[in-house]
C-alpha cells in the first residue's frame, strides 16, 4: 500500500448555523502539487498504580497546519481564497482590475478537500480528505527569472486547522472527515457534495429589442450544457433539484425589470444544478 498521486484541491465557505458546519460557494484551487497536515495534540495524562499505570487521559486534538502546494493563485482564487479586494482603475483608456491587501482583507474559515490516490494490491483508491475548518494565512510572494530552460514555480499556501464548531451524534467537533472510493470520479462528486462546489456561470446582460425585455449571454457556456435561470433564489447547493426553474432561452429575450438579480444555473441531464451564477438585468426602457 503506497500512496502514488495528489489531485483537486478544493475550498468551500465554512458556516455554523448553530446545529450543523455547512459550506457555501466551493471552488477548485488550481491543481495539486503537494499538501502536508502537521497536528499538535494535548499530552497524554497517565494515572500511576501498583507501579504500573491503570488509567490514561489520552491527548486530543489542539491545532493543526495545512501546507499547500498549488499550481497557481488566479485573480479569482485569491479573491476567493484569502478575502482580497477588487478595484478597478483606468491605466490610459483601459480598464485595469487590482487586487488590493489592505485593512479590509479578512480571510473567512473554509472547508479543504483533496483527493490521494493509493495503490493497495496492485488496485487503485482514492481517498478524500476533507478539513472541516481551516483558515488561510497571506502566501510567501517569490519568483525567479527565466534562464536557458524553464524552472517550474509554484505556490505555497499555509492554514490553521481548527476543530468544527458542530457538536451533533455523528460530528463531535471534527477537525477531519475522508471516505474512500473505487474511482476519481467517485470521490471528487464526494468533494463537490460536501463542500458544495458549482462551477461559475458568467453572463451578461443588456437591453432587448422591446419595452421591458433583456438579452441574456451566457459568456462561459459549454456546448450541450442546459441552463436555467430564476428571479426568486439562487442555486447555492451542489445537485439542487432545479426542475422547477424556467429553461434558459439561448436566443429569446426575456422579461424583467432593470436592476432585477436572475439567477442562473448549469444542469445535469437530471435537470440538478451543478453550475450556477447571476446578473443584474439591463431591459430596455420606454
Amino acid at each position: 500500500m503506497a500512496i502514488k498521486g495528489l489531485a483537486v484541491p478544493v475550498f468551500g465557505n465554512y458556516h455554523y448555523n448553530g446545529l450543523s458546519a455547512v459550506y457555501t460557494d466551493g471552488f477548485v484551487a488550481g491543481a495539486a502539487i503537494e499538501y502536508g497536515i502537521e497536528v499538535e495534540t494535548s499530552d497524554n495524562n497517565p494515572l500511576h498504580g501498583d507501579n504500573r499505570i491503570i488509567e490514561n487521559d489520552y491527548g486530543t486534538f489542539n491545532t493543526g497546519t495545512l501546507t499547500l502546494n498549488t499550481s497557481d493563485l488566479d485573480q479569482e482564487t485569491s479573491i476567493r481564497l484569502l478575502g482580497l479586494k477588487e478595484v478597478k482603475i483606468n491605466v490610459g483608456e483601459k480598464e485595469v482590475t487590482e487586487l488590493v491587501t489592505d485593512d479590509d482583507m479578512k480571510q473567512t474559515p473554509k472547508g479543504f478537500g483533496i483527493i490521494e490516490t493509493h495503490q493497495i494490491n496492485d488496485v487503485d483508491r482514492y481517498r478524500a480528505v476533507i478539513l472541516c475548518k481551516t483558515t488561510m494565512a497571506i502566501p510567501a510572494e517569490a519568483a525567479t527569472t527565466k534562464g536557458e530552460s524553464i524552472e517550474w514555480q509554484t505556490k505555497e499556501i499555509e492554514g490553521t486547522i481548527t476543530r468544527s464548531d458542530e457538536n451533533t451524534e455523528n460530528y463531535k467537533h471534527p477537525w477531519k472527515r475522508e471516505a474512500w472510493f473505487d474511482t476519481e470520479k467517485e470521490a471528487m462528486e464526494y468533494l463537490k457534495t460536501i463542500l458544495n462546489v458549482l462551477e461559475r456561470v458568467e453572463a451578461v446582460s443588456s437591453e432587448g429589442t422591446s419595452v421591458g425585455k433583456t438579452r441574456l449571454i451566457i459568456t462561459n457556456r459549454t456546448e450541450g450544457a442546459t441552463y436555467k435561470y430564476n428571479t426568486k433564489e439562487q442555486a447555492s447547493k451542489y445537485k439542487q433539484d432545479l426542475s422547477k426553474w424556467t429553461e434558459f432561452p439561448e436566443d429569446e429575450e426575456i422579461e424583467a425589470e432593470t436592476g432585477t438579480v436572475i439567477y442562473l444555473a448549469k444542469t445535469d441531464l437530471t435537470g440538478k444544478a451543478i453550475g450556477a451564477g447571476e446578473v443584474t438585468a439591463v431591459t430596455k426602457e420606454v
